[in-house]
């Protein structure tokens, strides 16, 4: 008999991997704005856009067209299995992308490395496997301050390369750190897996039988991981260049990897506050102060006349939208027929990556017809209008409903 998997175990390794992983990630990332503009010399403004948005655009849609698949096979074979591939793959194509000379091959890497990748859905999708279900909340909530972890990491890191060293050094040591990351995946133990036979059905060859066989409640909540995509990611890609412009290109990695880096501090308490929260309270009453005040944080740093009122902006944002994806897995899970949860919880990861794609286009046009600044200004309104869209979808989530088969 197999021994019993101790979540514990499980979660302390996943950390410390999503950790490494997302320190690697945050290292690079980034910063390939400024690689983009300082590297390949593209310094029109309007065509640095449309490659930031390429490469931003590019590299979400290899999320969301691979994450249902590893999420699939990760139900069928396990989680493990998927998460080394991730790191490992991963850890080979990154470093390559330093040795673009062309935005068209840097935006081909990004979406190769990009569709080997998945590793935080994949450790997701671990920890609400084989963790009780009256702890999935603070578990979550624990895997998030890993995440934000590795991002403040990654921020110094890769500031402090650039700065000192030059783009290549950051590159590899990314690709080092993922390759850390799954050495520690292959301490974790997955659950049992159970071979589910596949009942094929007369209507299957229908326009039905193309979509995963998900109750009214699931799909409801991964149109809000659409949702949370799109507001999570509009201003992203853009905060090296704001700092570039409230600073100056010399020191602009530099202050953009110490002004990142102090405001992730501020995202791992939000998510073991709102880990905590979400197993107590309705997802409701965590989400509106949670988004209010996100709107007010992007504002302010479109407002930003200097690095302190940006990054003063910028720890605002963090504190109150690093709760925002915990509750959302949170109420994900609870609507989830334990059996389906590694698919849905890859689906919920794709949808969103779409919502990442969706924020590439339309933040990279306001950039282009207005400025930097009115990216966050817009963002803010984002998050203001998902509000009570996020709110009227939890609700009907979470009443009563029954589970198809399949």
């Amino acid at each position: 008999m197999a021994r019993p998997v101790s979540w514990k175990l499980n979660l302390a390794m996943l950390w410390f991997s999503q950790l490494v992983i997302l320190a690697g990630f945050q290292a690079l990332i980034p910063f390939v704005p400024l690689f983009i503009k300082n590297e390949l010399g593209i310094v029109d403004e309007g065509e640095l856009a449309f490659a930031v948005s390429a490469f931003n655009f590019f590299g979400t849609m290899a999320y969301a067209i691979f994450n249902p698949v590893w999420g699939t096979l990760a139900d069928r074979f396990g989680v493990k299995p998927m998460l080394l591939r991730g790191t490992f793959l991963t850890g080979i194509f990154f470093p390559l992308m330093a040795y673009s000379n062309t935005v068209f091959l840097l935006v081909v890497l990004r979406f190769i490395s990009a569709a080997c990748a998945g590793t935080t859905a994949a450790s997701q999708m671990m920890v609400v496997r084989n963790t009780p279900d009256e702890h999935q909340g603070f578990a979550l909530g624990v895997l998030t301050t890993a995440i934000w972890g590795g991002v403040m990491l990654g921020y110094v890191i890769g500031g402090l390369l650039i700065h000192y060293f030059d783009y290549t050094a950051a590159f590899w040591v990314c690709g080092a750190l993922y390759l850390l990351g799954g050495i520690s995946i292959l301490f974790t133990r997955d659950g049992e897996i159970r071979a589910v036979p596949v009942k094929k059905h007369p209507d299957d060859r229908t326009i039905n039988s193309l979509l995963p066989r998900f109750s009214h409640a699931v799909w409801i909540m991964l149109g809000l991981f659409v949702l949370l995509g799109i507001v999570r990611n509009f201003e992203v890609a853009y905060i090296a260049l704001k700092v570039e412009e409230l600073t100056t290109p010399d020191t602009a990695a530099l202050w953009t990897g110490i002004t990142s880096a102090a405001v992730c501090g501020a995202a791992i308490i939000s998510g073991v506050v709102s880990g905590c929260l979400v197993d107590r309270l309705p997802a409701g009453k965590i989400l509106i102060p949670v988004m209010t005040t996100s709107a007010v944080a992007l504002a302010l740093q479109g407002f930003a006349g200097n690095l302190w009122c940006f990054a003063g902006g910028r720890v605002l944002l963090y504190i109150a939208a690093g709760g925002l994806q915990p509750v959302l897995q949170k109420v994900l899970s609870s609507v989830t027929p334990a059996r389906k949860r590694g698919a849905v919880f890859g689906f919920a990861s794709s949808c969103q990556s779409c919502g990442g794609m969706a924020a590439a286009v339309l933040s990279g046009v306001v950039m282009t017809c207005i400025s930097i600044s009115g990216v966050f200004y817009i963002a803010a309104l984002c998050f203001l209008a998902a509000l009570p869209i996020c709110l009227y979808g939890i609700s009907n989530a979470v009443r009563p409903f029954k589970f198809h088969r399949g």
